[in-house]
Parts: structure tokens; C-alpha cells; sequence
């Protein structure tokens, strides 16, 4: 019987890296309808989470479909690794389990043992991915609040 990684099509890993901004905008693009999150992926977001070590692309076929974008972060405690987007083409189950395993891997060789991923309540693919990758929903709900001209939105 024969893997996922097998298959004519098999999904492949990389490193995020800094020049990926166009590539992963319509990935973007399609989870911010899809979840009714706000895209927020820009130029300056990509550079920082590249140089975490802890941001990856899915493709198949050369064509983006899927990304991780996380970054270290330190409580003054421990060291952790924040995960900001985690977004699949189609939700795809395969391509978000990839991108979790990635993830583990890049965190646990690093000796980073705490791992926090924030999704939309409306990103079901996104929650069932990552409850069967072993991350447990936490009793927290995240507030925010943006303060002076980025408030009033574009202009």
C-alpha cells in the first residue's frame, strides 16, 4: 500500500521564504472568504516568519497550495512557536496534516516544545487539522483592539 508522498501528485515541503509574497497572496486571497478573516499577509509578514525557520509552502505540480506561517516567540519563561495562518487550497486535509508535521518537526529540532496555533472560529479544515495533529483547544478567547490610524481602516 502506498503513501501520500507516493501518489502521482504528492504534495512537497519547503521553507518559506522572503520572495514567496505573490505566490501565497491568492491562497490568501481564498482563506480570508472563505473564513471571513481580513488578508493580512504582506511583504514585511513574509520576511519575518522566513527567517523563523518555522514557516513552510506546500506545492504539488511546482503550484503553491498550501501554507504554514509561524514564528518563534519567548514569554520570558519558555521559547514557542506562534502559528498566525495555517491555510490549505480547497481545505485540503492532506496538504494542512503535511504543513502541521512540518511544523512539529522544524519546533521539536529547535527544542521549542510549546506550540500555539490562533484559527478563526470559521476555519472548521483548519481545527479538525490541528486537533488530529495532537493540539488541544485551550479555555482562552483572544481579544483585540488596533489604535490610531490602522483603527479607521484603509484610507
Amino acid at each position: 500500500m502506498g503513501s501520500e508522498r507516493d501518489a502521482p501528485n504528492p504534495v512537497v515541503l519547503r521553507p518559506l521564504e522572503a520572495n514567496d509574497l505573490d505566490v501565497l497572496r491568492a491562497l490568501e486571497a481564498a482563506y480570508a472568504e472563505r473564513t471571513g478573516m481580513p488578508a493580512s499577509i504582506d511583504r514585511a509578514g513574509v520576511h519575518h516568519v522566513a527567517r523563523s525557520g518555522h514557516a513552510f509552502v506546500a506545492t504539488r505540480t511546482g503550484d503553491a497550495c498550501g501554507m504554514v506561517l509561524a514564528h518563534a516567540i519567548w514569554d520570558g519563561s519558555r521559547p514557542g512557536v506562534s502559528v498566525t495562518r495555517l491555510v490549505a487550497a480547497g481545505d485540503d486535509p492532506q496538504v494542512l496534516a503535511r504543513l502541521l508535521e512540518a511544523l512539529v518537526k522544524s519546533a521539536y529540532d529547535a527544542a521549542v516544545y510549546d506550540l500555539v496555533v490562533d484559527l478563526p472560529e470559521t476555519d472548521a479544515a483548519g481545527r479538525a487539522a490541528v486537533e488530529a495533529s495532537g493540539f488541544v483547544a485551550q479555555p482562552l478567547r483572544r481579544y483585540g483592539r488596533v489604535l490610531g490610524s490602522r483603527a479607521a481602516g484603509p484610507a
